[in-house]
C-alpha cells in the first residue's frame, strides 16, 4: 500500500507568481458528521493535482458523496495579485473523514479523484476488502509540515536563494521578516540596481554558509 505520510517530494506548485501566502480554508461542512478519527485515502487525478482552487475539490467530493464530510487537503494556497495558486505539501492524495456506510469508491475514476485505496484483511478467516484509513496522528505531521511551509524559519541577513517565480536562482539576503513570518522581505541584486522585495517564505530556501 502507498503510504503517503512518508512522500518525501519537493512541494509543488501550479503556477509561478510572486504573491502572499494564505492558508487552504476547505469549506465548512453544512450538515455535522462526527468525526471519528479516521481518514479514507483518496488519490487526485492529474487535473486535480492541478486544480489552484481547493475549494472545488472539496465541492466535488461533497457531491459525488451525497454528504458535507471533512475533507482534509495537504497544501497551501497563494494568493499573487488576482491569481491564485496552489502548493501540494504532499503530491497527489486527499482525505476524507471516515463514516460508515458512506459509498467513498463513487469518487474513483471521476474528475478529481482517480482512486480510493483499498486493503485486503483477514477476520475470522474470511479474506475482506476495506479501506486504507490513516488516523489523525498519521494526518498531524502533514499538518505541521504546512505550517512549516507557511512560515519557515528564517532570519534577517541570512543568505537565501529564490527558488519560484520570476527571481528563480537569484541569490538574496533576508532584510525583514512581515508579521506572522509568512513572507519575508529580501535585498537582490539586479545588473541595474539593487531592490527589496517581498516573497512568501515558500519561494526562499536558505544558503548554507
Amino acid at each position: 500500500m502507498v503510504n503517503p505520510t512518508k512522500s518525501g517530494k519537493t512541494p509543488k506548485i501550479n503556477s509561478a507568481s510572486d504573491g502572499k501566502t494564505v492558508p487552504v480554508v476547505p469549506e465548512k461542512p453544512k450538515t455535522a458528521f462526527s468525526h471519528c478519527g479516521k481518514w479514507v485515502i483518496v488519490q487526485l487525478t492529474p487535473l486535480g493535482e492541478r486544480e489552484k482552487n481547493i475549494n472545488l475539490i472539496v465541492r466535488s467530493a461533497h457531491r459525488i458523496l451525497g454528504k458535507q464530510l471533512e475533507v482534509f487537503i495537504p497544501a497551501v494556497s497563494q494568493k499573487v495579485r488576482d491569481e491564485s495558486q496552489t502548493m501540494f505539501y504532499m503530491d497527489g492524495y486527499v482525505f476524507v473523514s471516515h463514516v460508515e456506510g458512506i459509498p467513498y469508491l463513487k469518487l474513483s475514476d471521476t474528475m478529481y479523484f482517480s482512486s480510493v485505496l483499498i486493503q485486503t484483511t483477514t477476520i475470522n478467516g474470511v479474506r475482506k476488502r476495506t479501506f486504507s484509513l490513516l488516523s489523525d496522528n498519521d494526518i498531524a505531521p502533514m499538518k505541521a509540515g504546512m505550517q512549516t511551509l507557511k512560515l519557515g524559519s528564517f532570519k534577517e541577513g541570512q543568505s537565501v536563494k529564490i527558488v519560484k517565480g520570476n527571481f528563480k536562482n537569484l541569490q538574496a539576503k533576508v532584510s525583514y521578516i512581515h508579521e506572522g513570518g509568512e513572507s519575508a522581505q529580501v535585498h537582490v541584486k539586479l545588473r541595474s540596481k539593487p531592490i527589496l522585495i517581498d516573497f512568501p517564505v515558500s519561494y526562499l530556501k536558505a544558503i548554507e554558509e
